[in-house]
């Protein structure tokens, strides 16, 4: 069976799961030739207008060569320009670029992840191809078939068509603060956590998994590790490394169907910091870095798992210590306030009643060796990874983020209620460790 990689790109396959896999994307470029590349794709494969979306920071580094290389490829440009201050992107902006795509034929993102989130979501909503200039080797989602938007307060991850191609240049990548290749090595190093969050809830819930899409990381993580300390000086090859790795995660979320190989607790306690920004004004950090520091501490509480006696656990008193739902309820709702309801929501799909609770610590109990020895494929050592995110320059404890420390510490015992995936942040608490 051939092995998944760059050479799975446009393709169909029947899977050993009793899946059948698609890779949509049919362009993923990285080199200095990028620009003119996308130009290309666009004149062979697209219509004759289209829609740029970018910001003042980016249009600044990448505008200049792609547009060049639109114009040259013959087609009309419309833009949407944004601000040089950070922003969240949302459903509702993401619809009023939908909405300033009418009448155009395809749609250009320069820019990170915001960007090109709602240029993703724009072109799934209008049914238009969407091409991709990255700007930042600063986080996954551009090769992914997912968006990461806030919908009435709520971070949610939302299927869309993925993009048609992505075309990243390394030098243009290099030219971002170091601080955001940084926070995308993090984004990719959380897979050492998210993979063993998937595997788990196979193994524990049943739910659905797949061994391929972790195929894309083989080799990627070595190199990562090993060009860390060269991401802080901005190295052009260093960038281009951390880029490529975060294009295979994204292309590996595409094969799986879903965000589980590379989103799991990590990402929640992230989400979890952004929705508090969002709602009450807290100040929140890039979402690598977030997710970084979160990976830290859930490869701890891996650690923590990975090294618990079974004979140590006791079902009826770790079931009669979970919180009443009463509990949870009063937590969600001084969490969240009117998007309160939206959590309940997402919480309930996964919650058990303490019977149930009672039978899954049972069955964890005795599946706890082979939960251990499978996760063992995934997990990196905390340390590893803290020192990796440090040599590149990045945070590595919640005092180093831009974000509240006691928000984030509040995050790592409630951010398991956002969303109805089983993660180690669920586990953890269920044994006692959280």
């Amino acid at each position: 069976m051939e092995k998944l990689g760059w050479n799975s790109l446009g393709k169909t396959f029947v899977c050993a799961c009793g899946e059948t896999h698609a890779l949509p994307i049919e362009y993923c470029h990285l080199g200095v030739d990028a620009a003119s590349r996308l130009g290309a794709v666009a004149a062979e494969r697209l219509g004759r207008s289209c829609l740029v979306v970018s910001d003042a920071n980016t249009r600044r580094v990448g505008g200049e060569a792609v547009l060049s290389a639109l114009s040259a490829a013959g087609k009309t440009i419309a833009e949407r320009t944004y601000g040089p201050d950070a922003f969240d992107a949302t459903e509702d902006e993401a619809m009023v670029v939908a909405n300033a795509a009418q009448g155009v034929d395809f749609i250009v993102a320069i820019g990170s992840g915001s960007l090109s989130d709602l240029a993703k979501y724009a072109g799934d909503k209008r049914g238009l191809p969407v091409l991709l200039f990255p700007t930042a080797a600063s986080m996954n989602g551009y090769t992914s078939s997912i968006v990461a938007l806030k919908v009435h307060g709520l971070k949610r991850t939302l299927p869309c068509r993925p993009a048609l191609g992505i075309f990243a240049d390394p030098d243009v990548a290099a030219t971002a603060p170091a601080r955001m290749t940084a926070a995308g090595l993090g984004d990719f190093l959380s897979k050492c956590s998210s993979s063993a969050d998937w595997r788990a809830a196979h193994m524990i819930r049943g739910g659905y998994y797949c061994d391929r899409p972790r195929e894309f990381f083989e080799g990627a993580q070595e190199r990562l590790l090993d060009v860390a300390p060269r991401v802080r000086h901005g190295d052009p090859d260093a960038v281009g490394v951390v880029m490529e790795a975060l294009l295979l995660s994204g292309l590996s979320m595409v094969v799986a169907g879903s965000s589980a190989p590379a989103s799991g607790g990590e990402h929640l306690i992230s989400h979890y910091l952004d929705m508090k920004s969002a709602l009450y004004g807290a100040p929140h950090d890039l979402h690598g870095a977030q997710v970084g520091v979160a990976t830290i501490d859930c490869l701890r509480l891996w650690e923590r798992v990975c090294a618990m006696n079974p004979r140590s656990i006791d079902s009826d008193a770790l079931a009669a210590q979970q919180p009443s739902e009463d509990q949870i309820r009063e937590w969600i709702e001084a969490d969240w306030g009117h998007v309160a309801p939206e959590v309940l929501n997402q919480w309930c799909e996964k919650r058990l009643d303490s019977h149930a609770m009672k039978t899954e610590i049972e069955t964890l109990r005795e599946q706890l060796p082979d939960v251990v020895e499978a996760v063992k494929t995934d997990v990196l050592p905390s340390a590893v990874v803290a020192q990796a995110i440090a040599a590149a320059g990045g945070p590595v404890a919640p005092e180093e983020l831009s974000a509240p420390a006691d928000e984030y510490r509040n995050g790592l015992r409630r951010a398991r209620y956002l969303r109805n995936r089983f993660t180690i942040l669920d586990l953890a608490a269920e044994l006692g460790l959280a």
